[in-house]
């Protein structure tokens, strides 16, 4: 065979291989899936024995590194090296590629070249390749590299719209429940489930207020501190949740041990670990009820704004929830069981399932 035919040959085998990782892309099913498939074939085709890819974007609640033909304990270093060179290449736009000095076993390979994965916006990460020489230059290395960065775009789009469609799906959810006037305690129960799924979050806790307004109780609460918190109460003023009820503006804390209004006692009763929370005041017109909690974002991620706007609107239905079923319970205690010597509205001619005076008392005119 001449060369002319080998090289003829080489490059059909490189089309196909590129149209193959085209189809993976697109079938891919997950970020790790996709990963996978990109180091692997970006090797075979560029030759080189070991790959890496940092990914960095905004709809994605953190960086994600993945590797392919690296020893364990090389793993952790040339994940922080990444880390590091993102944040220099992510600034300088003429930036193209860089050698990473790393401490590599590989006999084959000694150097460790990273080059962006830029869109017409942003650079998205980068990916890194263990060759001989100094530098690889090939139009179908620059294929790749637009190829990988439009495909991880649309992925992380679509991970955007299916988290925001699947939000929407458990707002509704929660609003119809309270449209339907369910008991108060069972949906909110309900509710904090649908929180917690929606922010990956370990815990969540509604904490109301008592009559005299002066202590929390936790009213539900989910995750593995719920047997002792349902009987704990504390001090209003006290804690995140005192000062974000008081100022009636939610918060995202990132650490709250370096949080100097953290209230610890609550953890160290229940045992508890808290990292971070989202923390929602709950405020129905201007009547302050409590407040409304999501805790410890999963694989020790940070809770993203996003997720805390969905929290806004959740926080908003349980809060005038709490209020109409405050109203009921005013309204039976005040009239249907004094007027009327009924306890509840089963049996009842007219239920209060619009939160209004029933008939009777209507007709009466008192």
């Amino acid at each position: 065979m001449s060369d002319t035919e080998s090289s003829s040959l080489s490059s059909a085998e490189e089309i196909i291989k590129l149209v193959e990782l085209m189809e993976m892309d697109i079938m891919g099913r997950g970020i790790k899936d996709l990963a996978e498939h990109v180091l692997s074939n970006i090797s075979g085709i560029m030759q080189s024995s070991s790959a890496v890819l940092y990914i960095v974007d905004s709809q994605l609640s953190r960086p994600h590194f993945f590797q392919h033909g690296f020893l364990p304990h090389e793993v952790a270093e040339i994940e922080k090296l990444c880390s590091e060179q993102f944040n220099t290449i992510s600034n300088n736009s003429d930036f193209e590629q860089v050698s990473i000095q790393a401490s590599l076993s590989s006999q084959e390979a000694d150097k460790l070249i990273v080059y962006p994965l830029r869109t017409e916006k942003a650079c998205i990460g980068l990916v890194g390749l263990t060759v001989h020489e100094n530098v690889i230059t090939s139009d179908l290395l620059e294929r790749l590299l637009h190829l990988f960065a439009t495909t991880f775009t649309l992925f992380s789009e679509r991970v955007k719209s299916e988290r925001q469609l699947s939000n929407l799906n458990k707002y509704l959810t929660v609003s119809s429940m309270i449209a339907q006037s369910l008991d108060l305690h069972e949906l909110l129960e309900i509710t904090l489930q649908c929180c917690m799924e929606a922010v990956s979050a370990e815990a969540a806790s509604i904490l109301l207020l008592d009559d005299e307004k002066k202590n929390f109780c936790f009213y539900t609460t989910e995750g593995p501190a719920k047997p002792v918190l349902m009987s704990a109460t504390f001090p209003a003023d006290k804690g995140i949740a005192g000062s974000v009820l008081q100022s009636q503006q939610s918060e995202i804390i990132d650490d709250v041990h370096k949080d100097p209004r953290f209230y610890v006692e609550i953890d160290s009763e229940s045992g508890f670990h808290t990292r971070n929370m989202i923390v929602i005041p709950l405020v129905a017109g201007e009547e302050r009820v409590g407040v409304l909690e999501v805790l410890n974002k999963s694989d020790g991620d940070s809770f993203t704004e996003e997720e805390h706007l969905f929290m806004l609107m959740i926080g908003e239905e349980i809060a005038f929830a709490v209020r109409n079923a405050k109203v009921f319970e005013y309204v039976v205690n005040s009239y249907c069981r004094q007027r009327q010597g009924q306890a509840s509205c089963k049996g009842c001619k007219r239920p209060l399932g619009s939160w209004t005076p029933c008939a009777k008392y209507r007709e009466t005119g008192i």
